[in-house]
C-alpha cells in the first residue's frame, strides 16, 4: 500500500510521512495547515471503482473531516450555500460523496493531486470567513435566473432607468406588462437597501406611475432603521429569494393594473 511513499517524498522534498489509520487507509502528515494552525486532514487509499482505473490509481480524500469542521461555525444548509460549495469543488476538480471530499489520481500525479486537494480544502474551510461576499455575489445571478425562467411572460427589462438622466436610480428589473409598471430591486446588503429607498422616494417625488417591489437576500442583513425605511418606501417586499420565486408571479398578476 505504501510503495508510492518514495515518490510522494520526492515530490515534497522528503517533508511528508504516512501514518496507518486502518487497513488500506493512510493519513498524510505534511506541512499543510488550516488558518488556525491545525494540520489538514488528508488521507490516501486505493481508488475504489474509478471508471478506467488501473491498479496504481489512488484516492486523496478527507473522510468528511473538512465539512464536519466547517459545520461547527457554518452550516451548508441552504441552496445558495450548496451552490457555493459545488462551485468551489468544480473549479478545483474535487468531488464530494456523502460529505467526503475526494480526488482520484495515479501514482505519478499524487503530489500535484495532494496540493490541488489541499488548496480546495483551504477554500472550503474558509467559506465561513468569506461567506457574505460569496453568497452576495450569487444573489443577483439567482435573481436573474428566477426572473428569466419564471417571470419571462411579464416582459422583464433589466437595468432600467426610470429617470434617463439619473443612472444612480437604476432599477434591476422593470415589468412593463400592465399600465402601472413594476420596478423591482434586489437588496442583499445595507448599501443596496439605502439606494433602493432613495430611488423609490425619488420616483414618488417625480410622480412616476409605478409599484415598487423589493427582493431581499436576507432580512437579517439589514439594521432596524434600514428595514423601517425600506418598508415605508416600497409597495411590496419579498423577505427572501425563495419567497419571490414562489409568489412573484402572483404579485405581478395582481398588482400593477
Amino acid at each position: 500500500m505504501v510503495e508510492y511513499l518514495d515518490t510522494l517524498k520526492a515530490q515534497f522534498n522528503d517533508r511528508v510521512r504516512l501514518k496507518a489509520k486502518r487497513p488500506g487507509v493512510m493519513q498524510l502528515l505534511a506541512p499543510l495547515y488550516h488558518e488556525d494552525g491545525d494540520m489538514l486532514d488528508i488521507f490516501i487509499e486505493p481508488s475504489p471503482g474509478t471508471e478506467g482505473a488501473t491498479e496504481d490509481m489512488l484516492r486523496v480524500c478527507d473522510h468528511g473531516m473538512t465539512l464536519m469542521r466547517l459545520s461547527y461555525a457554518y452550516e451548508i444548509d441552504t441552496p445558495t450555500r450548496e451552490k457555493v460549495l459545488a462551485r468551489i469543488l468544480s473549479e478545483n476538480g474535487v468531488r464530494e460523496q456523502q460529505g467526503n471530499l475526494l480526488i482520484d489520481t495515479d501514482t505519478a500525479g499524487l503530489g500535484p493531486a495532494v496540493l490541488q486537494f489541499a488548496q480546495t480544502v483551504a477554500r472550503v474551510s474558509s467559506m465561513g470567513a468569506y461567506k457574505r461576499e460569496v453568497v452576495q455575489s450569487l444573489f443577483f445571478e439567482q435573481l436573474r435566473e428566477v426572473v428569466q425562467t419564471r417571470l419571462s411572460k411579464y416582459s422583464p427589462e433589466p437595468n432600467f432607468l426610470p429617470l434617463p438622466d439619473h443612472d444612480e436610480y437604476e432599477v434591476d428589473y422593470r415589468f412593463n406588462h400592465r399600465p402601472k409598471q413594476v420596478y423591482l430591486f434586489g437588496v442583499n446588503n445595507q448599501a443596496n437597501a439605502r439606494l433602493a429607498t432613495i430611488a423609490l422616494q425619488e420616483f414618488v417625488i417625480k410622480r412616476l406611475n409605478f409599484w415598487g417591489a423589493i427582493v431581499l437576500e436576507d432580512l437579517d442583513n439589514l439594521g432596524r432603521k434600514d428595514r423601517t425605511r425600506l418598508l415605508s418606501a416600497a409597495d411590496k417586499i419579498f423577505p427572501t429569494l425563495d419567497d419571490f420565486a414562489d409568489k412573484g408571479a402572483q404579485f405581478l398578476e395582481r398588482e400593477g393594473a
